[in-house]
This record gives structure tokens, C-alpha cells and sequence, in this order.
């Protein structure tokens, strides 16, 4: 069967969502974290690019942007949490970037709570970017460690597709393959690879070799860094027609986002589970925070050795 024939007939996948919506009180305590402390955030902003020029591995984005014929190109940091690993500063230009994320009020919520002048975030989904952007308007989109943690990262992909103009770019740049390091816990679901120069998008479940399944619509070239982080620039080189599946999506996956929310929460034992972990989580981070890189790394490898034998 077509590849993206398979995509279209996929009906939302309600385990998944609800897998997803679980692992909020994670990633929102990871961040609180990081945020709380000023030790901890100052040894973040030290790696982060705000205010500064930005780079990014293996793509030379001041040419990028420089060769583009758009007087004020659009560009988007998406699943960007509180890392700002994106600046708006492009070969000494500053430039309008949004930030972008499903979880941006609890983000925006712990830069309130901190008194922190730092970029507030918007709200939107990858897999519903269509529903944010209008169709061809966008230049770049910026994705780093965050298209593994969605739902469905090929939707991700093709969204931003529909929101690109023809020579517009969809830059990734994650580690490769976390999902199998946190052992699929949380908003890890997904692993990113490059495998004889093809970008790879697996679990246990699937495996997508990205350019094949864009043939026709995009050129893909993988990449690895020194550093080991698996890179893909995504260039649109074909229009999407008005009926193409993927642009009918979007308000499908909302839709399903949006049940699973309200299903999930009107059952009184999930709400409290979610508020337990909440708080069990918030503990954790701050504990993990005091335990050596060396011994952590050591913890995680257990763990998800222990995952892949249930």
C-alpha cells in the first residue's frame, strides 16, 4: 500500500493521546526544575541561544535566510519548551521567531512564576500546524528534541509541509534514538535516527524512512553531528493539492487531542493520578538534579534495559 495512503487511513489513536496527556506533569516538573533554581537555569541559558547569533548544526541558516526572496520571512520554533536553543538574531538581524508548543500556558506559567523577561511561547500542536499558519506562508521550521516527543511525528512532518513554501525548510536536529534511552516514558515515544545517510523515525511498532515517504513533495538529507545528534533539513520542493490528506488532518487530530482531554479528565481516579504524579514528579526532578551525569546515565540505561524485556 501507498505510504501516505497508510497515513491517511489511520484513525486517531485514543491510547496514544491519552499516553501523551499522562505525560505532562513530566515534562512541565522537568522544566520547573531546571527553572526553580537560579544555579540550574543560569547553566541552561549558558548553553541556550538567546541573544545570541544563532546557529545550527550542519545547515548554514544566515545564507538560508539571506537567499530567501521574502522581506520578512516567517519563522517558527516548534516544541520549543524553555530551551530557546533558536534565536531570532540571523547574521546580526534580529527577526520576528515564534515559540511554539502545546504546553506553552504551564511554560508561560513558570516564567510568571520566576519574574523571568524571556520570550513568552505560544499555544499549537505539530500534528495541527495548518491550524496556526495559513498554507505556503512559512519560511523555517525549527524542531530539536521535540518531534520525537509527539503523537504522530510524520504528521508532525507533513503539517509543516502544507505551511511551507515551495524552498522552505523544516530543520530537525535530536538525539538519536531517546526513546529507547528513557526507556518510552513520558512524551518519549519515538526515536530519530540516521541510517546510511536516511532519516529514520521508529518505535517499536513502526519504522518510517522519512524521504521515501515524502518522494514527491520534499528533499530529505541526514546528517550527524561531532556531537553525535541526528540532523534533517527538510526542503519542500512540491506543492500539496487543497484535498491531500494531510491538509484535511489537522482538525481530525484536534479533535481526537481534545476527547481524549475531556474523557480522560471527567473520570475522577484519572484526575487524581494526574495530580499525584504531578506532585511525585516535581520531587524527582529536583533529586535528580543533585545526582552525578555519570550515575544518571547509569539509572537510565537499567531502566530501559529492564522496559525492552516487559
Amino acid at each position: 500500500m501507498d505510504k501516505r495512503k497508510e497515513e491517511e487511513n489511520k484513525e486517531f489513536d485514543f491510547a496514544l493521546g491519552k499516553r501523551w496527556v499522562t505525560g505532562i506533569p513530566y515534562e512541565v516538573a522537568f522544566w520547573r526544575s531546571y527553572y526553580r533554581r537560579r544555579k540550574s537555569r543560569e547553566a541552561l541559558m549558558s548553553w541556550s541561544l538567546l541573544g545570541k547569533e544563532c546557529e545550527l548544526d550542519n545547515f548554514d541558516i544566515a545564507s538560508y535566510i539571506n537567499g530567501i526572496d521574502r522581506e520578512d520571512p516567517v519563522i517558527v520554533d516548534v516544541g520549543c519548551a524553555l530551551s530557546y536553543m533558536f534565536s531570532n538574531i540571523i547574521d546580526g538581524k534580529e527577526y520576528n521567531v515564534r515559540y511554539l508548543d502545546p504546553l506553552a500556558p504551564f511554560y508561560n506559567k513558570i516564567l510568571d512564576d520566576y519574574s523571568l523577561d524571556y520570550p513568552r511561547i505560544s499555544f499549537g500542536m505539530g500534528e495541527a500546524l495548518s491550524l496556526v499558519f495559513p498554507k505556503d506562508s512559512v519560511t523555517l521550521f525549527h524542531i530539536r528534541n521535540a518531534l520525537d516527543h509527539s503523537v504522530r511525528p510524520m504528521m508532525v512532518i507533513w503539517q509543516a509541509l502544507i505551511c511551507l513554501h515551495v524552498g522552505g525548510v523544516l530543520y530537525l536536529n535530536h538525539k538519536p534514538n531517546e526513546a529507547e534511552h528513557e526507556a518510552y516514558v513520558g512524551f518519549h515515544q519515538y526515536n530519530v535516527d540516521c541510517v546510511d545517510g536516511r532519516l529514520i523515525i521508529w518505535n517499536r511498532d513502526e519504522r518510517i524512512d522519512v524521504g521515501e515517504a515524502l518522494a514527491g513533495y520534499a528533499d530529505v538529507k541526514a546528517s550527524v553531528t561531532d556531537k553525535g545528534f541526528i540532523v534533517g533539513v527538510v526542503t519542500k520542493t512540491g506543492d500539496l493539492s487543497g484535498d491531500h490528506w494531510a491538509v484535511l488532518e489537522s482538525g481530525t487530530y484536534a479533535a481526537g487531542m481534545l476527547e481524549t482531554l475531556m474523557t480522560y479528565f471527567h473520570k475522577l481516579p484519572n484526575s487524581f493520578s494526574y495530580q499525584v504524579k504531578r506532585g511525585s514528579f516535581s520531587v524527582m526532578h529536583r533529586f535528580v538534579r543533585m545526582l552525578p551525569g555519570g550515575l544518571l546515565r547509569k539509572i537510565k540505561t537499567l531502566v530501559s534495559g529492564k522496559k525492552a524485556m516487559e
